[in-house]
């Protein structure tokens, strides 16, 4: 086994250690991604040349599903800070040869020389928000990427960032929330998603 089979052994064997496994099996984790997928699926149209940006790799399924919901209209980047993150994502993908794979850029999101305008939708979801430290500037730099009328697709837990939180930082910019759903089924884990157009 080389080492990046190695790695990808270990990357598996992580999703159902101590650490995530009891999450990752969770009701609330599968209604969450239900949800989340369902939503772009019925909230946003794809079409052919489509350009897709996702921020915060993590495990990396959402990034395999926006992969398959693209597949045969558009390409999709993945951004995210972690190297060992982006190198085990990138080979996994070529090892199960995923017919969409994603651009991995392994970079800050806050990097000024990142494609500025160069997206027609970015994704932000679940803890990637919070992981950056900076709720305001997150934000700026995703809507940097975004091409004008392109939309930004956020979801967020509530207890971290409440939908107040987005509705102040809209208040102050050109953006416009187009559509805002709240989901409360597990009170343990209240989420919101938001589609966010830049004018």
């Amino acid at each position: 086994m080389n080492m990046d089979d190695e790695n990808l052994l270990q990357y598996y064997l992580e999703l159902k250690g101590p650490d995530a496994g009891e999450w990752n099996s969770s009701p609330q984790c599968i209604h969450t991604q239900l949800v989340t997928r369902d939503y772009i699926k019925k909230t946003f149209v794809h079409f052919d040349g489509i350009e897709v940006c996702n921020v915060g790799i993590g495990t990396g399924d959402w990034d395999d599903y926006l992969g398959y919901w693209l597949k045969g209209k558009g390409s999709l980047t993945s951004i995210d800070i972690d190297e060992s993150i982006c190198e085990t994502f990138e080979y996994r993908q070529m090892r199960e040869q995923h017919p969409n794979p994603s651009k991995v850029v392994c970079r800050s999101l806050f990097d000024s020389d990142l494609p500025k305008e160069a997206f027609d939708l970015v994704t932000l979801i679940g803890s990637a928000i919070n992981e950056t430290g900076d709720f305001k500037k997150c934000l700026d730099s995703c809507f940097r990427l975004i091409k004008h009328g392109g939309h930004l697709m956020f979801m967020a837990s509530l207890k971290y960032t409440p939908v107040e939180m987005l509705e102040e930082y809209i208040s102050n910019t050109i953006y416009h929330i187009v559509q805002k759903d709240l989901y409360e089924a597990f009170p343990e884990y209240p989420f919101f998603i938001s589609k966010i157009r830049k004018y």
